[in-house]
């Protein structure tokens, strides 16, 4: 039988924003969820957010031209997307989806769209490459938890 609860789980947690897939889909694992269940729900929970965060970055950099608290907001995630701009620039959308789809602190959505707007990557490139890098974050973060779960098992 599916475990509706677990699934719930996988999809809240994978829509919260630092905790998303990372946290989502080994939660759904050990609540009892197959791995490909977990994964195909920690991706979805996670794409919840992409056209939150695409509208929220949008209206933080027309605002920003008016408002003085949001224009520092804003120079502050400008400052840490620009990190990975060269990577970006050097491949487009893919270098975009895969510095989404490096499950580790410092990359993700929020990440991808601020570098994206920054960049001003049309919204239709933005969307698939988040798709795209949210895809291959969850294969392996799935892949991580799964085995880490098999050596627990081990012992």
């Amino acid at each position: 039988m599916f475990n509706w609860t677990a699934a719930l789980k996988v999809l809240g947690i994978s829509a919260i924003p630092f905790l998303e897939l990372r946290v989502g889909i080994p939660v759904g694992i050990v609540s009892g969820l197959q791995p490909a269940w977990a994964i195909a729900l920690g991706v979805v929970g996670n794409m919840l957010q992409v056209p939150l965060i695409i509208f929220i970055m949008y209206m933080l950099r027309r605002i920003a031209q008016q408002v003085p608290w949001a224009a520092r907001v804003l120079e502050r995630i400008d400052r840490s997307a620009e990190r990975h701009q060269a990577q970006v620039r050097r491949y487009g959308w893919v270098g975009l989806a895969l510095l989404i789809g490096i499950p580790i602190p410092g990359t993700g959505l929020w990440t991808g769209a601020a570098l994206a707007n920054l960049m001003r990557m049309p919204v239709q490139l933005t969307a698939v490459a988040m798709t795209v890098g949210v895809a291959v974050a969850g294969l392996l973060v799935g892949a991580v938890a799964t085995g880490a779960i098999a050596v627990i098992d081990l012992f």
